[in-house]
């Protein structure tokens, strides 16, 4: 009967807290710097309002070739970099196949309100 009572107890307070963010909103995140060269791109973004919420389900970036690139389109490429997060600030150093050509990438935050991206940022591989 304890052990009922201490996990009864245990997973509504686990309700509660997953729960509380669903109030109030998605993360906004901007991506701060990018950095290509040699096909490698080194891009960092910033969580600036957490939503209410003080950690993140995933952190990451996706990009394209076609904007805007978000994680239900088949021709983005996603960047997983933080599952389950407390960190506001996050960066990830991933190859970019084609050079004269233009991508597309943006950060994405993933809170237990939903799901949000930053603003898409062009990053030109060369001359188009």
């Amino acid at each position: 009967m304890k052990q009922l009572k201490r996990l009864t107890t245990l997973c509504f307070c686990a309700a509660v807290l997953l729960a509380a963010c669903t109030r109030y909103g998605t993360a906004v995140s901007t991506i701060t710097s990018t950095e290509y060269e040699n096909k490698q791109l080194k891009v960092s973004a910033l969580v600036s309002d957490n939503g209410g919420c003080d950690f993140y389900m995933e952190q990451g970036f996706c990009y394209s070739l076609f904007s805007p690139p978000s994680l239900t389109d088949i021709y983005t490429t996603q960047v997983k970099v933080n599952g389950y997060s407390e960190v506001d600030s996050f960066s990830a150093v991933f190859t970019l196949p084609l050079t004269d050509t233009a991508y597309y990438v943006r950060a994405y935050v993933k809170n237990s309100a939903g799901l949000s991206y930053s603003p898409v940022v062009k990053i030109p591989t060369g001359n188009q």
